[in-house]
């Protein structure tokens, strides 16, 4: 307990220290705010550690009605969504890997992925999307790129015979 409070005493001092070297002017605080602010920082820290407290409180008090048995069946039951999700985030991140690459080769902003989810996605649907991005992102690309390059009819003007004569002799 003592040494969350030194850790949340010394987080909250580089807080206070990034806020006045972060602006343009350095800001100085009184005595007082820089009390308050400690004082603020250390009860929030403490808030999650009473939280923290309460749920491993909690679930020894639900481990301990249990029968062992149901003991076992729990923490197999705990331990295999860990591990679900665990996995889940592994493929994730080598799902993502892979749409980067397959992206890149296509061309497409790799920004564009950002808006996929990863985790509930499933490889197949992810080629077809990427697809489906790059189509559309190429077309708007083409529509933009042909409005810029859009330009008005010429006008053409005509001029009588005389003035054609005219021009003629002066350009000798």
């Amino acid at each position: 307990m003592e040494e969350d409070n030194k850790e949340v005493l010394e987080t909250t001092a580089e807080s206070v220290e990034k806020v006045e070297t972060s602006k343009e002017e350095i800001k100085t605080f009184t005595r007082d705010e820089v009390n308050k602010i400690v004082n603020a920082e250390t009860n929030k820290a403490l808030e999650k550690y009473k939280e923290q407290v309460e749920a491993e409180k909690t679930e020894a008090e639900k481990l301990a009605k249990m029968k062992s048995d149901e003991k076992l069946q729990y923490q197999l039951n705990k331990e295999k969504t860990e591990k679900d999700n665990a996995l889940a985030e592994l493929n994730a991140y080598k799902l993502k890997e892979e749409a980067i690459k397959v992206a890149s080769e296509k061309g497409l902003d790799v920004s564009l992925l950002n808006y996929f989810n990863f985790k509930t996605e499933k490889a197949e649907d992810i080629n077809t999307k990427i697809e489906e991005i790059s189509t559309a992102f190429n077309k708007a690309v083409e529509k933009a790129v042909n409005e810029r390059l859009k330009e008005d009819t010429p006008i053409t003007k005509t001029t009588s015979t005389a003035d054609r004569k005219t021009i003629s002799r002066a350009s000798y």
